[in-house]
């Protein structure tokens, strides 16, 4: 129990807190997190904030979009750019800021430079907005603008962080997922900035297989190999489940690389058989990632589930129905885009902002705990800092809010997806009231 009672200031111990609790009657709790000094609030505060507002802008978004959605035209140019406040605004930022906090507080490697960490979380969000408002009106040159400060904050990022693989102390194979993750955050970008110079005439690139390809290479890719490192490490922690067995790591990645590759080759050159092994590859890579956090839930120590575990446990069920939806696209004949948004929706809202939103309540509640509460002295448990009660209602709006949203973009009816939409901005808003009441000290 050392390492949770001493120096938490400077240790990420969200899952210390409920450590203690069970540590008593367990005997051994082992949170093995390394004694360095936490980032600077500004560092993961930047990506921290801005994912926050993108969430709401996102959500506002959908609103905005329902006709479209219900519609099923998911290549609509303000769909895209809808789309890419919750790929990159949200989904990105966090991730980000979750890996400056992580690194140093639990795998005892720090950031190179601050002010290159802040300034390429100025030139993320800096690309969002650009990036966006060039899909919104359909501006290419303001789309290729977005591109290059996205490449550049990336750039940041893969300076900053992924060099300390090699000066790990402990739990190197977090670092080779995070650096195996950002090699297809590089492949979504060179899609993408092919995809751009076709619109700009340079060039000519196949439009869906295009598309297709960079979405699995950032949702699967990207998200998909991050949360599989890092979530194999923080979420036993937070569940205090330090005897689940974690051999489902050694094989994910490798699967999952090769299933991201052979799919992009084979939608982007149209040769089935590559798209048919990807597509299988991923799938048994996704159930091994299933059957990990399933191991880590039955190993827990906690048995009340708290909000943040129930986001996580409703991202899995929804990632579970993306790819089920997703199967079975490939085994009927032709192309249905209704079908393609849906599992797009489930994948990217169900399955990634739910789970990322769940985390936050850890992760945001310890961030702001360190550096604002402890200055006024207090004590609480990160876990209490969150009001339960609007968090589950948050949750539940979000889960409704997708279903509803996803309902109706398959059957085409706006008014459920319109009220989806509105589910999912009211969830948004209770959430950015959660960290709002944190910081305010309320």
């Amino acid at each position: 129990m050392e390492a949770c009672g001493a120096g938490e200031g400077h240790m990420i111990a969200a899952g210390c807190d409920t450590a203690r609790a069970a540590g008593a009657r367990q005997g051994r709790i082992h949170c093995g997190m390394a004694t360095v000094e936490a980032p600077p609030f500004r560092l993961p505060g930047t990506h921290y904030a801005g994912a926050v507002v993108w969430l709401i802008a996102g959500a506002a978004g959908l609103v905005v979009v329902a006709p479209q959605l219900a519609a099923g035209d998911f290549l609509a140019p303000r769909v895209l750019a809808v789309t890419h406040l919750f790929t990159l605004g949200v989904i990105t930022a966090s991730i980000f800021g979750a890996l400056y906090q992580f690194y140093p507080m639990s795998l005892g490697a720090g950031a190179r430079s601050v002010p290159v960490g802040v300034a390429g979380a100025w030139l993320l969000h800096a690309g969002v907005a650009l990036l966006v408002t060039g899909f919104w009106g359909w501006a290419p040159g303001l789309q290729a603008a977005g591109w290059a400060a996205l490449f550049l904050s990336v750039g940041c990022v893969a300076w900053n962080l992924l060099p300390h693989r090699r000066r790990m102390t402990h739990s190197r194979h977090v670092g080779a997922y995070v650096s195996a993750a950002h090699s297809m955050l590089g492949f979504a970008l060179l899609i993408a900035g092919a995809r751009i110079g076709a619109s700009l005439g340079w060039w000519t690139v196949d439009r869906l297989g295009a598309i297709a390809a960079h979405f699995h290479f950032a949702a699967f890719g990207f998200a998909g190999l991050t949360a599989v490192g890092v979530g194999s490490r923080m979420l036993p922690m937070f569940l205090v489940a330090g005897q689940a067995p974690t051999w489902p790591v050694r094989w994910i990645g490798g699967i999952a690389t090769a299933a991201l590759l052979l799919l992009a080759a084979g939608l982007m050159g149209g040769f089935a058989p590559a798209t048919w092994a990807g597509a299988g590859f991923g799938v048994a890579a996704a159930a091994l990632f299933v059957t990990l956090v399933a191991g880590f839930f039955r190993h827990r120590l906690i048995r009340r589930i708290e909000p943040a575990f129930g986001h996580v446990a409703a991202g899995f069920f929804f990632l579970a129905s993306a790819i089920a939806i997703g199967v079975g696209q490939l085994l009927v004949p032709g192309f249905s885009p209704r079908a393609w948004l849906v599992y797009g929706e489930l994948t990217l809202l169900g399955w990634l902002v739910v789970f990322i939103t769940g985390i936050w309540y850890r992760l945001f509640a310890f961030f702001i705990r360190l550096h604002v509460r402890a200055r006024s002295g207090s004590s609480r448990p990160v876990s209490e800092l969150i009001d339960a009660r609007i968090a589950w209602v948050s949750l539940a709006l979000l889960v409704a809010g997708i279903v509803a949203l996803a309902a109706g973009s398959a059957f085409g009816l706006v008014a459920a997806v319109r009220a989806g939409a509105i589910g999912i901005l009211a969830a948004a808003v209770l959430i950015a009231a959660q960290y709002a009441r944190l910081l305010t000290g309320r």
